[in-house]
């Protein structure tokens, strides 16, 4: 199968290295500084899947680069980058091709299926750990479930389920555990009340999420983020696997969190290098969809807020 990876950086790389090494023709397209290393000598992947060099991918830097269509297109970027990715990969889709987001926040698939077709595209939630701890090496950190995919948008037809198995298939037969569902946003939902509760928090204080964890006065705040998005995601409709917020905040505290309770958020990293975060696709899409849907949500727009402000901060010290 014909692959494109667009944003190749650690979780990009952990898919193209796999559907390589399982003999599919994969394209990385990504930044200079990880992808030099990946041209002279491989992508080096370790860590709970093993450790595996793999010397057949081909490597981008440019869209201008890019030649032919593809099956598959796994968009990687930023979510703020989505806007953009779903203006330029529209000729490279092949016309049985499927595009999926794998990206972290809500909305992204939303974004894609505007740009290539709802009947192209499904969105993907991935919940094992991956990091660049050098330029061309990666290590997979932790896998807490399988990469599930679904439709991006409701009513999918029979030609999208079919492409959904067909991908599902081929990242599975590459060593990635991974399976459809009739309904992904759940998982999409699921996953940014982790992140809106830990991230933008332990980025602002600079700590791990186990010191949040432990404290009450940062639990507190963590109660409230999560009641908001939960509040947002039943008015939406998402049919959630817990029956209110307590039963998801009991698992959030006793299941999910303490083995993660060492992780430094990523907005933190993001924050340390000057980078902007993705912050708007996490609480402050809770924010836009609690005025959309007429629920407040007034700790998911502080930390909105806050990690603006430090996001100015660090451009400013940079000048």
């Amino acid at each position: 199968m014909n692959i494109l990876v667009f944003g190749a950086g650690a979780l990009g790389s952990v898919f193209g290295g796999f559907l390589a090494r399982a003999g599919n023709n994969v394209v990385l397209l990504g930044r200079p500084w990880h992808l030099d290393a990946v041209t002279r000598e491989g992508l080096l992947i370790e860590g709970i899947w093993g450790t595996h060099r793999v010397t057949n991918l081909q490597v981008v830097y440019d869209l201008s680069e890019l030649r032919g269509s593809f099956a598959l297109i796994l968009v990687t970027v930023k979510a703020y980058d989505t806007s953009v990715a779903a203006r330029v990969i529209g000729p490279f889709v092949g016309p049985d091709a499927l595009v999926v987001s794998l990206q972290n926040g809500l909305g992204n698939a939303e974004v894609l299926a505007e740009g290539v077709g709802k009947e192209k595209c499904a969105a993907g939630r991935v919940i094992f750990g991956a990091e660049i701890v050098a330029p061309g090496r990666v290590r997979v950190t932790v896998c807490a479930d399988d990469v599930v995919i679904g439709p991006a948008l409701p009513q999918a037809g029979a030609a999208l389920r079919h492409s959904i198995a067909r991908a599902v298939a081929t990242i599975k037969e590459a060593g990635i555990p991974c399976r459809a569902v009739d309904d992904v946003h759940p998982y999409l939902w699921a996953k940014a009340f982790y992140n809106c509760a830990l991230n933008p928090l332990g980025a602002l204080l600079g700590v791990s999420y186990g010191r949040l964890h432990d404290n009450p006065h940062t639990r507190h705040i963590m109660d409230g983020v999560i009641r908001e998005a939960f509040a947002v995601a039943t008015r939406k409709g998402v049919d959630l696997p817990w029956k209110d917020a307590d039963a998801y905040l009991h698992d959030f505290y006793t299941r999910l969190l303490p083995p993660t309770r060492h992780h430094r958020p990523s907005m933190l990293q993001d924050l340390e290098r000057g980078r902007r975060t993705e912050i708007d696709a996490l609480n402050g899409k809770i924010v836009a969809y609690g005025r959309e849907t007429g629920i407040p949500t007034p700790c998911n727009e502080v930390l909105t807020q806050l990690i603006h402000f430090c996001e100015a901060k660090s451009k400013q010290e940079k000048l």
